[in-house]
């Protein structure tokens, strides 16, 4: 009897091409997604890929294997690092620098130096930035690596001593509800001014139709009338959405969830003797450089971000408590 022939077996390659469109796959949280090619007619037979709010999604078609949050925070992860996996050097903060002007992804490239057979550097850049009308910038990456590394590990330090954050943590909650009564009364204010406007415009009109004022008066006044509504109704806008982000600094859904992952996250952020990019990725959501180097950074929990506003007032309390310690320490030996 003759052996079968093992020869039409398929081997499948598992490299990072099939593991990224396994990461991404949504069938393995419970949604059936179909739709996601079309051709592009039928006397051209060429398949494009179909944009995602186009494509017939079903959620919970089936049980999931992944938990939701996990398959969130994956996606996060992916669509920071972008689509080029291929690069010589991964470099730690790679798909979290943003310019602050142009909100476009930094680049790091490598420079050398003037002399001769020096050694390559990486560089912070905004490439484009002239036809954009943006501005030039040039940072040493290692550098500024170091700098972040050490901004980051200090705030999460702080957060996990719950003296010095409790400390600060709460007049800054009591000052951002100050903030928000502060943009309530202001919005108020403007649409009172708008209301005054309307009603002025109303009788404006209603007098030019009797006659009582010229149509070139109407128009003349009308218009200064409605410039000042329209910047009223722009004061309005950017206050409100001032006051949704106030909203959302002291929102309490979720909270206890929110501190029971963050404390476990920074629980093992700080015991990490190198710093792995995925808590990184975990922990900001951004990082923002303007023209004079001056740098910004978003974290994706609203306490990180309180006690990064309020770093000078943090150590404050961290050198007190520490003197007080130093101090105590001193009379018990004496």
């Amino acid at each position: 009897m003759q052996a079968k022939s093992h020869e039409n077996k398929i081997n499948y390659s598992w490299n990072e091409v099939t593991l990224c469109n396994m990461l991404k796959n949504e069938v393995y949280i419970g949604n059936t997604v179909q739709n996601k090619k079309s051709v592009v007619s039928y006397k051209v037979h060429k398949i494009r890929t179909v944009e995602k709010e186009n494509q017939i999604r079903v959620n919970g078609t089936h049980e999931p294997i992944i938990d939701k949050n996990i398959f969130e925070k994956v996606q996060c992860i992916l669509e920071k690092r972008g689509t080029n996996t291929k690069l010589k050097y991964d470099y730690l903060l790679r798909g979290l620098l943003y310019c602050y002007h142009c909100k476009r992804k930094l680049q790091i490239v490598l420079k050398k130096n003037s002399k001769r057979n020096a050694k390559s550097h990486p560089y912070i850049t905004c490439s484009d930035h002239k036809k954009r009308g943006c501005y030039p910038l040039s940072i040493n990456y290692e550098r500024f690596e170091n700098h972040i590394i050490y901004v980051v590990k200090k705030i999460c330090q702080i957060y996990a001593d719950k003296e010095i954050f409790y400390s600060v943590y709460e007049k800054y909650q009591n000052k951002t509800l100050d903030i928000r009564e502060s943009f309530k009364k202001k919005i108020e204010k403007i649409e009172k001014e708008i209301s005054v406007i309307n009603k002025n415009l109303d009788k404006m009109y209603m007098d030019k139709l009797q006659g009582i004022i010229l149509e070139e008066d109407y128009i003349r006044v009308s218009q200064k009338f409605i410039f000042d509504r329209t910047n009223l109704m722009k004061q309005k806008e950017e206050l409100e959405q001032k006051l949704i982000g106030t909203e959302d600094k002291i929102s309490t859904k979720n909270k206890t969830k929110k501190e029971k992952e963050l404390d476990e996250l920074i629980e093992n952020f700080l015991k990490l003797e190198q710093i792995d990019k995925m808590y990184l990725y975990r922990l900001i959501n951004k990082i923002e450089i303007d023209k004079v180097k001056n740098v910004y950074i978003y974290f994706n929990f609203s306490k990180l971000n309180s006690i990064n506003e309020n770093l000078d007032e943090f150590i404050k309390i961290e050198e007190l408590i520490d003197e007080q310690s130093i101090n105590n320490q001193t009379l018990k030996i004496s």
